[in-house]
């Protein structure tokens, strides 16, 4: 057969998941898919109508191992087949296909050739990795054309030399970028602070499960420990810490190991979006804690232990208890407030176009210098 009689690709992502899809279109599509599938019932594949759903068996011709699946006839040369997830069902699928001359292809390829641009590719390939559900709202706009369509709005106003519309709107794109960039990158948060702290209960408490160990031993935490979450649909990468120490107070000298723990939540936190720096509550009633830095949060943990009202300290302190729960949905949504401001104070942005990628990060900037 003409090695140009059929193209095959994977159109769902690679990796874990229930359902595979595999195209398969040109001339001898059909063809092909028939001498590896057998349709349950009298009716050959060739023979079935357009947008038939058809059961049957792939292997040799039914013969030896195969799978149940299911061909959806989707035009005269124009197939999809729905197999089980993950690699191997889809992969044999292919490689069979392969050998009776088909042609594989990459999904961004085969989409390319059906009249898909590049917006929609961007899109479609964030989704995959889209960690929480408001990006994947957000994302899903842009694959339904908003960004697209804005755009081309944009271009209208500046070749009808209406500037200062252009300019707002490139703007308001520009303003939306920051969060749309992060759409696939969940935001670092570091937990940092003293020995002893709180700071592993309070991972717990935000993580939703024990995954940090707690003990009333100092220096307990040695390593980074991080955890992937999701507040109010963001997701975030949470990390703890080894705590610090005070080795000119009586708490007693790092060990090596622990040291290098330190050493590691040291550039942890510089690289961070957002630090919670967490002291002991009883600290914070003492007022013996100094206020927080631009990228820090400065959270009062063990708060049932200080046995005041959940209240005072420097101005934003978050008061917080892991054994009691308190304190914990104010400290997600004010994680959120630190993270992604705009969410709260610039909703729209997110209503329609959102650049999700540097690419379109790059075209904004070309029109900002035409208009």
């Amino acid at each position: 057969m003409d090695r140009a009689g059929a193209r095959v690709a994977l159109l769902t992502p690679a990796g874990r998941g229930a359902l595979a899809v595999v195209g398969v279109t040109g001339r001898e599509a059909i063809a092909m898919a028939a001498r590896l599938f057998s349709p349950r019932g009298p009716e050959p594949l060739a023979g079935r109508p357009d947008g038939a759903i058809v059961f049957g068996r792939w292997g040799d011709g039914g013969s030896g191992p195969g799978e149940d699946l299911i061909v959806v006839r989707r035009g005269a040369d124009d197939l999809e087949i729905h197999c089980h997830g993950g690699f191997a069902a889809s992969e044999a699928i292919i490689t069979g296909l392969e050998r009776l001359g088909a042609v594989r292809q990459a999904w961004t390829e085969w989409l390319r050739e059906r009249g898909a641009g590049e917006i929609e590719l961007e899109a479609r390939e964030a989704l995959t990795r889209a960690g929480g559900p408001t990006a994947a709202r957000i994302l899903s706009r842009q694959l339904a054309g908003s960004l697209g369509a804005e755009l081309v709005r944009i271009e209208g106003l500046v070749r009808a030399g209406r500037s200062s519309e252009a300019r707002a709107a490139i703007e308001r794109l520009q303003r939306a970028s920051r969060v749309g960039l992060r759409l696939v990158r969940p935001w670092r948060v570091v937990l940092a602070g003293r020995v002893n702290a709180g700071k592993s209960s309070l991972f717990n408490a935000l993580a939703g499960h024990a995954r940090c160990i707690v003990s009333p031993e100092p220096g307990t935490t040695r390593d980074l420990v991080e955890s992937r979450i999701v507040l109010d649909g963001w997701e975030l990468e949470i990390i703890d810490t080894a705590g610090l120490r005070d080795e000119s107070g009586t708490a007693g000298a790092a060990s090596a190991v622990e040291r290098t723990g330190i050493a590691r939540a040291v550039a942890a936190r510089d690289g961070a979006d957002l630090v919670l720096h967490v002291v002991d509550a009883r600290a914070v009633v003492a007022g013996a804690v100094a206020g927080p830095g631009g990228r820090e949060l400065l959270v009062a943990s063990k708060a049932d232990l200080a046995g005041l009202p959940a209240a005072g300290g420097p101005a934003g302190t978050v008061w917080t208890s892991a054994i009691t729960g308190a304190g914990i949905a104010d400290l997600a949504a004010e994680i959120v407030r630190r993270l992604v401001p705009e969410w709260a104070e610039e909703p729209e942005l997110f209503g329609g176009a959102v650049p999700f990628t540097e690419r379109q990060v790059g075209l904004l900037e070309a029109l900002a210098k035409n208009g």
